[in-house]
Order: C-alpha cells, then sequence, then structure tokens
C-alpha cells in the first residue's frame, strides 16, 4: 500500500483532496513545522540531566514531513488511528502519539482564528464585532419545526 505522502510526492496534484491543502503550501507548512520542532528538540536538550552522552538511543521512525503529513490525512480524512498506522506503517499508539505531538506544532505555527487573535488587542476586538454585527443571518425555513394539526 503507497503511504499518502509518497502519493502526493509522485502527484502533487492530489495533495487538495487528500490533505486539504495545495502541494506548496504543504512543503512551506513542514519547513514552518521542522523549525518549530527542532527548536522545542533544542529547549528539551537543554533541560535534560544526561547519563549518558548525546546520540545514542533509537532514531526516531518519523520524518518531520511524515508527521506533518500523517497530522493532516487526519485532520482531513478522520480514520481511526489503526487505519492510519497502517497507512504509514506504524503501530497504532505510535500513529496516535506523532498526531498527538504534530498537532501541537501547527497549533503554534498557524494562524488561530480572527476572533482568538483579535481578543488580545481590545481596538482589533471591537472592530471584528462590528465587522461581525453587519452580517444579517437568513434561516431557511424549510429547516423549522413543522406544526402537526389534526
Amino acid at each position: 500500500m503507497t503511504s499518502p505522502l509518497e502519493r502526493i510526492e509522485l502527484y502533487p496534484q492530489e495533495s487538495k483532496r487528500l490533505i486539504g491543502i495545495k502541494y506548496e503550501d504543504f512543503i512551506t507548512l513542514v519547513t514552518l513545522a521542522e523549525k518549530r520542532h527542532l527548536e522545542k528538540q533544542a529547549e528539551i536538550e537543554e533541560r535534560k540531566v544526561r547519563l549518558i552522552a548525546s546520540g545514542g538511543g533509537r532514531k526516531a521512525e518519523m520524518t518531520p514531513k511524515q508527521g506533518v503529513c500523517l497530522c493532516l490525512v487526519y485532520l482531513r480524512q478522520k480514520p481511526t488511528f489503526e487505519i492510519l498506522g497502517l497507512l504509514f506503517d506504524v503501530s497504532r499508539t505510535k500513529a496516535n502519539n506523532t498526531f498527538t505531538y504534530w498537532v501541537e506544532i501547527l497549533r503554534e505555527i498557524l494562524p488561530a482564528s480572527q476572533i482568538e487573535e483579535a481578543k488580545k488587542d481590545e481596538q482589533k476586538y471591537q472592530e471584528l464585532c462590528k465587522r461581525l454585527s453587519e452580517y444579517e443571518l437568513i434561516i431557511d425555513s424549510a429547516e423549522q419545526a413543522i406544526l402537526m394539526t389534526k
């Protein structure tokens, strides 16, 4: 079975369908996520108390590109972690842990909603509320409850 990342690299035009973003945007996102990942690892390394020299231990099973792709596939397709593990040739637990790790990194680098961004600045928040109040909510009458009469 071909992994989604291999499929995207072979056919970049299919990335929108598989992960929800264009291939160019995916590469940019991977670059930003990898940079944040390295910063995070450096912070952890600074605080770590070592008994054994660095460089030992088992190497990572997934590259940052695979991790970001796994995360985006899960967010787009919503498979179970067992299926996600099969797609990326890792265990269910590893798929779950990988998703949890990379979704936190993506939360840090991707922009939040406009309301979350504006909450920090009172003036921007007031402007956003004013713009939102200009919209009119239209309700389809077909979706309203129907009165039953005898």
